[in-house]
């Protein structure tokens, strides 16, 4: 028997049968789903969602001393037209980090930071203690101060006009400046010998002390290293603060150099 030969008839049904190809976003997707973009926005109940409520902290304390930063030194006039020289002092914004209590430490203090520094230049203990402050970078210079008013919390700003007022006395340490290797005239003011001819001594100490010990006494003026210790100078006047730049500008002999560190006190 001869085979029968399909007719077109039956041609046509056998490629409706089969299955139409789909496009690629819908194999894909997984049937005819629509896919999801994978950078939708966020939902509408997430950007409703309010910020964390700032903490509350009290009205800064008065404390006996802040940190601060010479800048330099100038010149002002007062309301008599007398020219008044005065030293140029950053104090603050300085920060509450720790909180010394009678209870934990046996007496009531504030520590306190100034200046911001990197992250990299300080441990992991002092960045657990930045964090635990509220601060969102940590401080270079630290320094406890007494509270003599109010009460000290962690993350306080404190500010120059929270603590000092114009016209007040005070007292400021610092770094005094290097002056290198110097000789007995120059460090301690010795008179020195007779200055003509045929003299042997003109700047030289002399005598290093007795011979009955065999030693030197601790404490003998000598030739050495000048400068460089730390200061403090008493009886400043603050003769004006300057609320808006953080500065005050203190009448008198501040130590150390130009950018140095120095700590004004309450005298």
């Amino acid at each position: 028997m001869q085979e029968e030969k399909p007719t077109p008839e039956s041609g046509a049904q056998v490629e409706a049968a089969q299955p139409e190809p789909t496009s690629a976003p819908e194999q894909a997707s997984g049937g005819g789903q629509t896919p999801v973009a994978t950078g939708e926005a966020p939902s509408a109940a997430a950007e409703a969602a309010p910020a964390p409520p700032k903490r509350e902290l009290p009205p800064p304390p008065v404390l006996k001393g802040l940190i601060g930063r010479k800048l330099g030194m100038t010149h002002i006039f007062d309301d008599q037209g007398r020219m008044v020289p005065v030293t140029v002092v950053e104090l603050g914004p300085c920060y509450v980090v720790q909180v010394r209590t009678p209870e934990k430490d046996g007496y009531y203090a504030a520590q306190v930071g100034f200046m911001p520094t990197k992250t990299q230049r300080v441990n992991k203990p002092m960045l657990g203690v930045f964090k635990k402050a509220g601060l969102e970078k940590p401080l270079r210079y630290l320094k406890e101060f007494t509270v003599l008013e109010g009460q000290a919390v962690q993350g306080q700003e404190i500010r120059v006009e929270h603590v000092f007022k114009e016209g007040e006395t005070v007292k400021v340490t610092g770094i005094s400046k290097g002056k290198g290797f110097a000789g007995v005239v120059r460090r301690y003011k010795f008179a020195g010998g007779p200055k003509t001819h045929g003299s042997m001594v003109h700047r030289r100490p002399l005598s290093s002390g007795a011979t009955g010990p065999q030693r030197v006494f601790k404490g003998k003026p000598m030739p050495g290293r000048m400068g460089g210790d730390q200061v403090t100078v008493r009886n400043l006047t603050i003769v004006k603060i300057l609320a808006e730049k953080n500065c005050a500008l203190i009448k008198g002999a501040v130590p150390g150099a130009r950018n140095s560190i120095v700590y004004v006190q309450k005298q």
